[in-house]
């Protein structure tokens, strides 16, 4: 794609392919309020750090819907990253608050 080309994408086209990487943001600060609860004993803590994981899955099964939907390419090189930071964050939580989980 030229310079040209991505000067002329449109707002939607350009909140679409960001949308597909905000679960990377989520995934990142659940860890960091895993680690800051587990290191001084924050109990609320515990609990925001799960429902922060849990709200990185929300916009990814609605940018994957909205792909299917409008049977558009997602973006996959952000997706996949969102993806595996999730399973990351959320197998680190596991290991350290798993008391602390919504199902538990």
């Amino acid at each position: 794609m030229t310079q040209a080309q991505q000067g002329t994408k449109s707002a939607r086209e350009a909140l679409y392919e960001a949308m597909w990487g905000s679960p990377i943001a989520f995934a990142v600060l659940s860890v960091l309020a895993c680690i800051k609860s587990d290191n001084d004993d924050w109990a609320f803590g515990k609990t925001l750090a799960w429902w922060m994981y849990l709200g990185g899955w929300v916009p990814l099964v609605l940018m994957c819907s909205w792909a299917l939907a409008r049977q558009k390419k997602p973006k996959w090189s952000t997706g996949v990253a969102g993806v595996a930071l999730l399973v990351a964050a959320g197998t680190f939580q596991l290991a350290l608050n798993r008391p602390a989980a919504p199902w538990h």
